[in-house]
């Protein structure tokens, strides 16, 4: 009898220490979602939940799976909140607020590699871009297009965001870091600006802007318009190019994505000298686009019964 009382504490003894085993954490992982830390036993998985919402905050709290079915959560969100005005502060200060970083947390986002040029635009470097891949995955690769030396080049790794907003980008098979911040917005463009001469990319926003200036520098030398397509004409009237000059300085520059039907318009605009400065495509109902310098400008906000009525005429 005595045996046997003995071997029932020994069983339940060796049962005790299995199941601490099965539950007791054994492996740390940090997730790059803003700083949660997870906790793995063969059973079990425990997150010190510390991630970051779509709108600036963090969710905080601890969360708890077993046999991978979540059995606890109490992980809730937390604004940060502006001291001196008890607003809600969705992100640090010299950052774009919130929409910046929600692309680049939530959907695959692709920022153009760009340089700047004398006048301080941003230039495209051709086929050279850093892409992130949203929804929780945390990867980011890098293709660069050199045409000098008909090189391209790729770099792919993790990337983390701080409590501050930065962009922590680790590549793989190194552990150097390469930190990138997120600068003030331009003519909804968003910058990112990295160290280590990895580069300064750029991110166009959808919106309106107002017109650069040199739309309307250019459209004001206009003294001749051709126009071809549906409706084959010269216009030369003065009176009809001033509204047309006026019809563009008071649209809005589009910067997000157009349709392409075929274009029923073809408008070339030419200066005094007879020299062409730039050029118009245009479907009613559907887009305007001025190119000039062989660089295009969607416009919308534009007064087609105003810019019709001179065409068809």
């Amino acid at each position: 009898m005595k045996k046997l009382l003995e071997s029932k504490k020994t069983l339940i003894t060796i049962a005790v220490i299995v199941l601490i085993i099965l539950f007791i954490p054994i492996r740390k992982n940090m997730l790059w979602d803003g700083g949660s830390v997870e906790y793995k036993s063969v059973l079990c998985k425990y997150t010190k939940v510390h991630r970051l919402s779509n709108n600036g905050g963090y969710y905080r709290g601890l969360e708890i799976e077993f046999l991978g079915l979540k059995i606890f959560d109490n992980a809730k969100l937390v604004i940060k909140k502006d001291k001196s005005s008890n607003v809600e502060k969705n992100c640090c200060e010299g950052c774009l607020c919130g929409d910046t970083l929600q692309l680049l947390k939530n959907i695959q986002t692709a920022w153009t590699l760009t340089k700047i040029d004398s006048e301080g635009e941003y230039v495209y470097i051709q086929h050279s871009f850093i892409n992130f891949n949203g929804n929780g995955k945390n990867r980011f690769a890098l293709y660069k297009n050199d045409e000098k030396l008909g090189v391209n080049s790729e770099v792919k790794g993790s990337f983390s965001i701080t409590r501050n907003d930065d962009i922590v980008l680790i590549p793989d098979n190194s552990n150097k870091e390469i930190t990138c911040k997120i600068g003030e917005e331009k003519d909804l463009i968003a910058i990112l600006e990295c160290d280590n001469n990895f580069g300064t990319f750029t991110l166009q926003k959808e919106g309106t802007i107002e017109l650069p200036s040199i739309i309307k520098e250019t459209i004001i030398k206009t003294k001749k318009i051709i126009i071809t397509g549906n409706k084959n004409k010269k216009v030369t009237n003065e009176t009809d190019i001033n509204k047309i000059i006026s019809i563009i300085n008071k649209a809005k520059r589009w910067t997000g994505p157009i349709t392409s039907p075929s274009v029923m318009y073809d408008m070339e605009l030419f200066d005094i000298n007879n020299n062409s400065i730039a050029k118009i495509e245009y479907t009613p109902g559907h887009y305007f686009t001025i190119i000039i310098n062989n660089k295009r400008y969607n416009l919308n906000s534009v007064d087609k019964e105003s810019l019709n009525a001179i065409i068809e005429k």
